[in-house]
């Protein structure tokens, strides 16, 4: 398993991967990913700003999952009361690991890359939304230490924005 920066000739896996991530969403009742977003158009501006790393297999180039790193924070996000407000804060957009590969510490090794990095380039904080429905996945960015610092209100509905000291 290796981490990569995602390039142009990744899309098409990358959307696959959005579609069956999306999907399986659905199917457990959780209604956060359309169409409209994520989309190939945020996923190519994503590659064009070097913020989209792949993990890929071992064998055959398969993308396990993905994740977003840049410094963009969505105007809601100026709602919030955040703990820390250091001159550079980084946010994390749009993980996803195959539903096939789920549970096997994929989310976790990706994201300690991510807090990795964003400390080598200085970063003070790290922040991100999650879906208030998705109970997994605002489980998991607990039992990484990112704290719950307000809610805001998206398209789909209410989510969560969480920080976490780098």
């Amino acid at each position: 398993m290796e981490i990569l920066k995602a390039t142009n000739r990744d899309i098409d896996r990358i959307i696959t991967l959005c579609k069956d991530c999306s999907q399986n969403m659905l199917d457990n009742l959780i209604d956060q990913w359309d169409t409209i977003y994520p989309n190939k158009e945020i996923f190519l501006e994503d590659i064009r700003n070097d913020s989209l790393y792949i993990v890929v297999s071992d064998g055959p180039e398969e993308i396990l999952a993905c994740i977003v790193l840049n410094d963009y924070q969505d105007p809601v996000y100026k709602e919030i009361k955040w703990d820390y407000d250091s001159q550079k804060i980084a946010v994390i957009h749009r993980l996803m690991v195959h539903p096939k590969h789920e549970g096997k510490g994929i989310a976790q090794y990706l994201v300690r890359y991510i807090e990795k990095l964003a400390e080598e380039h200085q970063y003070g904080s790290i922040r991100l939304d999650v879906f208030e429905k998705n109970l997994r996945a605002v489980s998991f960015y607990k039992g990484l230490g990112y704290q719950l610092a307000g809610k805001v209100t998206f398209r789909k509905g209410v989510f969560f924005c969480c920080e976490k000291l780098i």
